[in-house]
């Protein structure tokens, strides 16, 4: 128990701490003189480098070599593999330009509205079990959704692409097998030529200060996102459920440090989402507590509840007391006829 406490206490700070990376390189964006697509180019090439890296241990060798396997086992996967790689360099850059153009709320807007759509997704696509509780929640940020098109009569295409292209992405990852730990190690290095050749072809920050700030947010990508991966294989799911919303937060308040306002219909519309998303986390931690995990049962109870579910055999005759003992049937014995004398 003491080490799935240690473990989980680890996983916590993992996502915590990749949050506030996340929010950190969103604001960054937002502020150095560079453009987005400097800024993008130099998180792709750092965390490349930072997976080239990895390839020097035993676990990330063991790990490109399953990813090799996977692409290998279907002819139509490597396909996938390089419409994976373009999806989530999408995903990046828009990243870096959302805040730096005034759509850093549009973008958090999309990453509020992302859990639900996953919800949905996993409904639909894989058939997945939806709660009472999280169909509410669906019910909330689609009012949401209408109260924002109501009031703007339109829906900006950050939003758009942010929510919906992330539930995309993570769906055709699952179903074409593609989502190990090596997958977006890969698909970061199949984008690395062409961040290169971005890098060389845009202009940078002006200034050392705002050069620096462009590395340091790049750096920041890289290990947001082995703290992410940690804390995923650390966590039980609904936990690490839970502590994924802590992101759009920070996104939001990125926004308005940037700032951007809010008018009155957009805090009615937030504050929906912000019911919706307590929904569902309360949601998820009932669902955690109600199904505990059987690595916290102590040993001697796991043997028990082992012994409890398996048969009893069958007592052997050889095994009971001599008097309780059936005796074995034997064929009676004919009596010899009499002889004639």
């Amino acid at each position: 128990m003491e080490r799935d406490g240690s473990e989980r206490a680890k996983g916590t700070a993992a996502s915590l701490a990749a949050s506030a990376l996340f929010g950190g390189i969103f604001l960054t964006s937002g502020l150095v003189d560079a453009s987005a697509e400097a800024v993008f180019g130099w998180r792709v090439i750092l965390t490349a480098a930072f997976y080239l890296a990895l390839l020097g241990t035993r676990r990330g060798r063991a790990h490109a070599a399953a990813f090799r396997t996977a692409l290998r086992a279907r002819w139509w996967r490597p396909l996938a593999f390089v419409a994976l790689s373009a999806l989530i360099g999408l995903q990046l850059w828009l990243f870096a330009w959302a805040p730096v153009h005034e759509h850093a709320l549009d973008a958090s807007l999309g990453f509020l509205l992302l859990p639900i759509v996953l919800v949905i997704v996993g409904r639909l696509v894989f058939g997945a079990a939806v709660s009472r509780v999280q169909w509410i929640a669906v019910g909330i940020a689609a009012a949401a959704v209408a109260i924002r098109i109501g009031t703007t009569l339109a829906l900006s295409w950050v939003t758009f692409v942010v929510a919906v292209g992330y539930a995309v992405y993570f769906t055709a990852r699952k179903r074409a097998g593609l989502d190990g730990p090596a997958a977006f190690g890969g698909e970061v290095l199949l984008g690395a030529p062409f961040a290169i050749a971005l890098v060389f072809a845009v202009p940078g920050a002006s200034t050392p200060g705002g050069q620096a700030a462009v590395l340091a947010a790049g750096l920041a990508g890289a290990v947001a996102m082995s703290a992410y991966l940690a804390a995923s294989g650390l966590l039980p799911m609904p936990l690490f459920g839970l502590l994924s919303y802590v992101e759009p937060v920070l996104l939001f308040a990125a926004a308005l440090l940037l700032g951007e306002r809010l008018d009155a219909a957009s805090i009615g519309v937030y504050g929906l989402l912000a019911v919706a998303l307590a929904l569902l986390a309360a949601d998820g931690f009932r669902g955690r507590r109600a199904r505990p995990r059987r690595a916290e049962l102590p040993r001697d109870a796991v043997a028990v509840s082992r012994s409890a579910a398996r048969p009893a055999a069958p007592r052997s005759d050889r095994s009971r007391p001599a008097a309780t003992r059936p005796k074995p049937w034997r064929r009676p014995r004919r009596r010899a006829a009499p002889r004639q004398r």
